[in-house]
């Protein structure tokens, strides 16, 4: 945008408007998160003169932390309503348990709060300083790549569309608009404490290298913006990696040690999963390049672990509670332990008439069933058919087992009870469950 060159144009409004509409969609709704601070009034200030009645809304999130909560929550429902925007207020309740702290849990209730209103675009106000405070924050807790590149000035987010059209814009020349346009806000006290280490690097650090480097600021944010173009090659690399993977860890052994780290840390956050920490990503790999292809390797993580079976790899969630008895009648699709079950059509499925007039059922595993899979073949325990199945160990446990008239009709993965199976010529169905991990190669 303009205020790239310019951090304080006399007129912003035609460069803000040039950047919005390559990102924003004609006719799309734009949501401001409004705090109270002076950034997001600035920023709604802003917006209001470029967008549409009905098109721009403000949504403010009351964390309860502060004495002041409430006031603050006032003084957005009185803006809006002066403004002639519309407000949605969304009250949480921050997590205050052992973990990554205050800010991030606060930040995470937020954005989730953000998520509940159903917004698509979510405008956010942060400028040229907050990108420096971000990278030297980042940078301290040892992050890669990633995380040295900071804010991007538009980022997917599940299912929202994070826009920071103030990106450019230097911490002084917010304050100056604000200033120029007479325009009231809210302080929030917590943001003097500098227990909290973003408080400490705004207060004492940042001032302190500006007092040496006198552009430390725009440096900072410039430096960040090259780092997001490296993290746009890594990603570019990983994906011309995943295709010559293709799920196999054996070609992901012949990358180099910086390309296997790589393609680990894409393949787990296109999951929206968290990479774990340089040294425990690194001994995964060295535990990967030592075990067989069925061996034991798992990964732990917050989201779950990562797991090998047959030389590939799976992103396992947490187990849930094994999932209750239910009647079926065996169409469409049917929820069961998080994946998906359906029958589709196959050799020596189950016959059609098999379902009509009788109970199915589908259970869980309880021990001790056993299954016939052809005439003549002997009768068989489950646990010994799910071994040579080649079905990983973890879904064996939550397989849906499908039983006709209280008696085992069949399972997925392993087959139909011969007393109940399609001939030969003549269409059946198979049962097919698709759990709620993913492999490498999807």
């Amino acid at each position: 945008m303009a205020a790239s060159r310019n951090s304080s144009p006399a007129d912003p409004l035609p460069g803000l408007a040039a950047w919005l509409q390559h990102r924003l969609p004609a006719g799309a709704e734009l949501w401001v998160g409004l705090s109270g601070g002076r950034d997001s009034v600035v920023l709604l200030h802003l917006l209001r003169q470029l967008l549409p009645s009905g098109q721009l809304r403000a949504v403010h999130v009351h964390h309860g932390l502060s004495p002041h909560a409430d006031a603050w929550a006032g003084f957005c429902a009185e803006l809006c309503r002066d403004w002639s925007i519309p407000l949605t207020l969304q009250r949480v309740q921050v997590s205050r348990a052992p973990g990554p702290g205050l800010e991030a849990a606060a930040r995470q209730a937020r954005y989730q709060a953000y998520r509940d209103c159903g917004i698509r675009y979510l405008a956010l106000a942060h400028h040229r300083r907050d990108q420096a405070e971000t990278l030297l924050f980042n940078l301290c807790r040892g992050t890669g790549v990633a995380g040295a590149a900071a804010m991007p000035g538009q980022r997917a987010w599940q299912d929202m569309v994070l826009l920071r059209p103030l990106l450019a814009w230097s911490g002084a020349a917010v304050a100056a608009y604000g200033a120029r346009h007479g325009l009231a806000w809210v302080e929030d006290e917590s943001n003097q404490d500098q227990a909290y280490s973003r408080n400490f690097l705004r207060h004492r650090v940042l001032p302190l290298l500006e007092s040496r480097f006198p552009a430390a600021e725009a440096t900072l944010a410039r430096a960040a913006g090259h780092f997001a173009e490296a993290r746009e090659l890594l990603a570019e690399l990983a994906a011309q990696d995943q295709a010559l993977v293709q799920g196999r860890v054996a070609p992901l052994l012949d990358l180099s040690p910086a390309r296997q780290a790589n393609w680990l840390r894409h393949w787990l956050a296109a999951a929206g999963w968290h990479p774990p920490e340089a040294a425990a990503l690194t001994e995964a790999l060295r535990q990967l390049a030592v075990t067989p292809g069925d061996g034991h390797f798992e990964l732990r993580l917050a989201e779950g672990a990562v797991r090998l079976w047959r030389g590939q790899l799976y992103r396992v969630p947490p187990p849930g509670p094994l999932p209750a008895p239910c009647a079926w009648d065996g169409s469409g699709v049917q929820d069961w332990g998080g994946g998906r079950l359906q029958l589709l059509p196959g050799a020596a499925g189950i016959r059609p008439d098999a379902l009509q007039g009788r109970r199915l059922e589908l259970r869980s595993r309880q021990g001790g069933e056993c299954l016939r899979l052809g005439p003549g073949r002997p009768e068989r325990p489950l646990k010994k058919l799910l071994q040579e199945s080649g079905i990983p160990p973890w879904e064996r446990l939550l397989l849906p087992l499908l039983f006709l008239d209280g008696e085992l009709l069949a399972c997925p993965g392993v087959g139909v009870a011969a007393a109940w199976q399609s001939g030969a010529g003549e269409a059946g169905l198979l049962p097919h469950w698709v759990g709620p991990w993913v492999s490498c190669g999807d």
